[in-house]
C-alpha cells in the first residue's frame, strides 16, 4: 500500500485568512448564479412586461381568395 504525506505551509495565521477567502468566494458565486437567473427567468433589464404588438394590414378590397362562380350549366 503507498504512503501519502500532506504537508501544509506553516503560513496563514490559524486558518482565519483561508476561512475568510472561502466567503468571499461564496458570496461572489451567489451573486453570479443570482444574475444569471434574473436573465434567464426575469428577461434582464427590459424585463418580460413589456407588450408586443402585432399589426396586420390587409387590404382594402378584403383579399384572399375570390368567392366562386356560379358555373353554367351544358
Amino acid at each position: 500500500m503507498a504512503d501519502v504525506q500532506v504537508n501544509q505551509s506553516p503560513g496563514g495565521g490559524g486558518g482565519s485568512s483561508a476561512g475568510s477567502s472561502g466567503w468571499i468566494w461564496a458570496i461572489v458565486v451567489l451573486v453570479v448564479v443570482a444574475l444569471i437567473a434574473w436573465f434567464v427567468f426575469a428577461g434582464g433589464p427590459g424585463g418580460r412586461g413589456d407588450e408586443t404588438r402585432i399589426e396586420v394590414e390587409t387590404p382594402a378590397g378584403g383579399g384572399g381568395t375570390p368567392p366562386p362562380q356560379n358555373p353554367t350549366p351544358p
